[in-house]
């Protein structure tokens, strides 16, 4: 409450200080400085929020906490433009001009930072644009050679992995095949470029051991939990481990549900304890899932708003519960 309180005080306390200022300024018979500094105000508010806009960084809203703050001070400066234009002395009159030169001087920077991030999103997207092009070149020059190559394919690519280790692309484009060996995953999950080192570990090829040492020695573990949680060879110690952990990535219980080698006590407490019917669907579709967690499941989705029958969920658990359970209707 305290925080939210202090939050709300940092935000607008300062533009309602500054209108609070204004109203008394007009009040006292002097409304056209008190229009300048309004008007101040809002050229560096709305600039400063179409620059913020621009931005794709995750972290650009911070920029909207300091917005308020920053156009009160260029309004603050308006304000000064406008009251020391009917000043008599000649010294005051430049000064009010000073201040006006500076108020729109900090619009403008604003504006041209919004500009140049709008250039700057421009080129990283072009540049993005080729890099997904060269992927896409090499995935179908290595189907191609694997083609050619029926019994040597785990050979081909290792070796085109080696000739080419620092050829991001190249890597990308490679990565999803399960035909690399686990020795040359294993090395590429040491990659420093985390991007490579996720490809890898998302490798159905991969070695427990590989994703155990991921989990516990990688910098920015949190970087590999989604696919963690997914992979199949992952160690049931490890599994365990990441899903009582305190929660730093949310959204990873879909993962645990569809993965065949997620405990079995940690599929009952999901099933317990979701309501996501993305997460009940995987669920149903996980090979591993026995008759009685079916049951468990099929009992969750008669009751309540889940007993409608064109939940597609409940249609699945039809289809496969005479199979797993032959005694057990939902």
């Amino acid at each position: 409450m305290a925080l939210s309180f202090l939050f709300y005080l940092f935000y607008y306390g300062p533009s309602i200080a500054f209108f609070v200022v204004l109203l008394v300024i007009a009040f006292r018979g002097r409304l056209a400085p008190a229009l300048v500094g309004a008007a101040f105000f809002a050229l560096e508010f709305i600039a400063g929020r179409w620059a913020i806009r621009q931005s794709l960084s995750s972290t650009a809203g911070i920029g909207l906490l300091f917005l308020p703050l920053m156009a009160m001070i260029v309004g603050l400066l308006g304000l000064g433009a406008g009251l020391a234009r009917s000043s008599a002395y000649q010294a005051i009159r430049f000064v009010g001009w000073l201040f006006a030169g500076i108020g729109l001087l900090i619009v403008a920077v604003t504006i041209n930072d919004g500009v140049r991030t709008i250039s700057l999103n421009r080129t990283r997207d072009a540049a993005y644009d080729a890099f997904k092009a060269e992927i896409a070149r090499n995935r179908d020059t290595i189907a191609t050679a694997l083609k050619q190559r029926p019994d040597h394919e785990r050979e081909w690519l290792d070796s085109s992995i080696r000739a080419r280790w620092n050829d991001r692309a190249f890597l990308f484009a490679a990565l999803p095949r399960d035909s690399i060996s686990p020795e040359i995953l294993d090395s590429l999950a040491r990659s420093p470029d985390l991007g490579i080192a996720l490809e890898a570990v998302r490798n159905p090829a991969t070695r427990s051991e590989t994703l155990a040492r991921v989990y516990h020695t990688a910098s920015y573990p949190d970087y590999f939990f989604q696919a963690l949680a997914a992979h199949r060879n992952t160690p049931p110690d490890v599994l365990r481990d990441l899903y009582h952990r305190p929660v730093t990535i949310t959204g990873l219980e879909i993962w645990f549900a569809g993965n065949p080698s997620t405990p079995r006590e940690i599929l009952a407490d999901i099933a317990q304890k979701t309501n996501d019917p993305n997460v009940i669907s995987a669920l149903i579709e996980n090979k591993s899932l026995d008759c009685g967690l079916l049951t468990q499941l099929a009992v969750k989705l008669m009751k309540g708003q889940n007993r409608d029958a064109d939940n597609p969920n409940v249609a699945r658990l039809n289809e496969l519960l005479p199979s797993k359970c032959p005694n057990t209707t939902p």
